[in-house]
């Protein structure tokens, strides 16, 4: 057993242990009042440990040996995990950034809820912390049933996270989350069903090495495909994440842009470029219209919107279409850009999320942009978190945004020049919705709030474990780059 078995087990124990705790604490009355903070710096323990163990994983791991930490948790890993049999884990450079994100998020996720009303945190920590860890199992799982269903069992606590701890339509966002995505995955598993019919496995390996027949593979790319518009979501199948952003509480918010929606980038990378590849390069052509009209579209109908909320999970929309856009470049420079635009789009989203449904709402109980001027005179830290985080949103040098969003269009423009010219337009408007945002916020003169304080140092805290390596990613990408050239270029070619 190596470290990868080890690091799973030993946080799903404390995981374990955790609801034992917050289950005893609850029912012992001499600390039931001590019972929420206990749980609270638990969990947050737990979400340590989980970056702690990741990157125990990156100084052990060797980017040119791609198997040297793959294993099996339950059988021997030269079975071919028929149906599903065995659970095979292991990373590569396309799980480890993913994995060092959500190492990033999670606990970030439970400080965003740190001062939650003490009958009502428990279970709202317990749920956040358990999304987190089948997300992260989900980004290291090489067994393509075992990944289906931890990408559809974080829709359990998902759903109760949503409707229970979510605003007034707290219920219709519920149903959206579930129903659209359940309904989008149908299509994955009838893909998922075929290959395992006829194969006899869902074993990565097993896929890997294996040509399909083109007719074979462009029913399963369509099954997939079906799911990734769904999940990602493109147009027109994007209407349910706004609702459910602008609805959920701020942890919800959080994990769903920051990491739900990078399980469609990690199916594309893994699953389908390397074993769909026929079906990719036909569909290509298809997939580029989508992204341009959820890129163009979706960019105009976030420069109208007035919920603060809404505003960015439309944008959220916007560079995900980009994402893909570079995903299916078919060339290494799309690809790279893809994949560097995920992580940061994964730091960036949860912070302006944190700004404006952390800071701005938990002061004055409104999202509606109208209300907000003049915030430069009474919040000047807040303003200038705000500020860099929206410079970082709309792609500007410097920052992990510009240099995602430069490689995917310049490796869209090597496939569809037209296409990619077109696209480049989503740089304008991106500009124009983010610093409406800003502008309103910041400047002007207040008329609406009053003082009631700059930010915290936990809120602070926050903001700057997402500021920085989105700093740090924009400066110096190479080593993602390199680490991810030798994954990328055998995807390729």
């Amino acid at each position: 057993m190596n470290i990868i078995n080890y690091g799973v087990i030993f946080i799903v124990i404390n995981y374990l242990i955790l609801l034992i705790i917050s289950k005893v604490s609850n029912n012992v009355n001499y600390i039931k009042q001590f019972s929420s903070k206990i749980v609270r710096q638990y969990a947050l323990l737990i979400s340590v440990m989980i970056l702690y163990v990741v990157l125990i994983w990156w100084y052990n791991y060797d980017p040119n040996n791609r198997e040297s930490l793959i294993n099996n948790l339950i059988i021997d890993p030269e079975n071919n995990g028929i149906l599903g049999s065995n659970i095979i884990l292991g990373f590569d450079s396309i799980s480890l950034y993913y994995c060092i994100l959500i190492g990033i998020i999670i606990p970030i996720s439970i400080l965003s809820g740190w001062y939650m009303k003490s009958n009502q945190s428990n279970l709202y920590i317990i749920l956040v912390l358990l999304i987190g860890i089948l997300l992260w199992i989900n980004f290291i799982t090489l067994e393509l049933l075992s990944y289906y269903i931890l990408f559809e069992s974080t829709l359990i606590p998902l759903f109760i996270l949503v409707g229970m701890y979510g605003s007034v339509n707290k219920e219709k966002a519920a149903y959206y989350v579930l129903l659209y995505t359940l309904f989008g995955s149908l299509f994955m598993l009838l893909s998922i069903c075929i290959t395992s019919y006829l194969l006899k496995s869902t074993n990565y390996y097993v896929y890997n090495g294996l040509i399909m027949s083109i007719d074979l593979q462009i029913i399963l790319w369509l099954g997939f495909f079906i799911s990734i518009m769904v999940k990602s979501p493109l147009f027109p199948l994007h209407t349910w994440l706004p609702v459910v952003h602008s609805e959920s509480p701020l942890a919800g918010s959080i994990m769903l842009a920051s990491l739900v929606l990078k399980l469609t980038i990690y199916l594309i990378l893994r699953w389908m470029l390397p074993i769909l590849s026929e079906g990719t390069l036909i569909f290509t052509p298809l997939v580029y219209v989508i992204c341009l009209l959820t890129i163009i579209l979706i960019s105009l109908i976030t420069i109208v919107q007035i919920d603060l909320k809404v505003i960015i999970a439309y944008s959220s929309i916007s560079h995900m279409g980009v994402c893909i856009l570079g995903a299916f470049s078919n060339n290494v420079i799309g690809i790279d850009g893809s994949y560097l635009l995920s992580i940061a789009h994964g730091l960036v989203s949860p912070g302006l999320f944190i700004a404006v449904g952390g800071v701005l709402y938990d002061r004055y109980h409104t999202r509606i942009l109208i209300y907000y001027n003049g915030l430069l005179s009474i919040m000047p830290l807040f303003s200038f978190y705000l500020l860099i985080l929206s410079f970082a949103n709309i792609g500007t040098p410097l920052t992990a945004n510009w240099m995602g969003e430069f490689l995917s269009q310049l490796g869209a423009f090597k496939t569809s020049p037209i296409i990619a010219a077109i696209c480049t337009f989503a740089v304008l408007l991106s500009a124009t919705y983010q610093f409406k945002l800003t502008n309103r916020i910041t400047g002007g003169t207040n008329y609406y709030i009053h003082n009631i304080g700059d930010v915290t140092k936990r809120e602070s805290f926050m903001f700057l474990i997402i500021i920085i390596p989105t700093l740090i990613i924009g400066i110096y990408p190479q080593p993602i780059i390199n680490n991810l050239s030798f994954i990328i270029t055998s995807t390729v070619y």
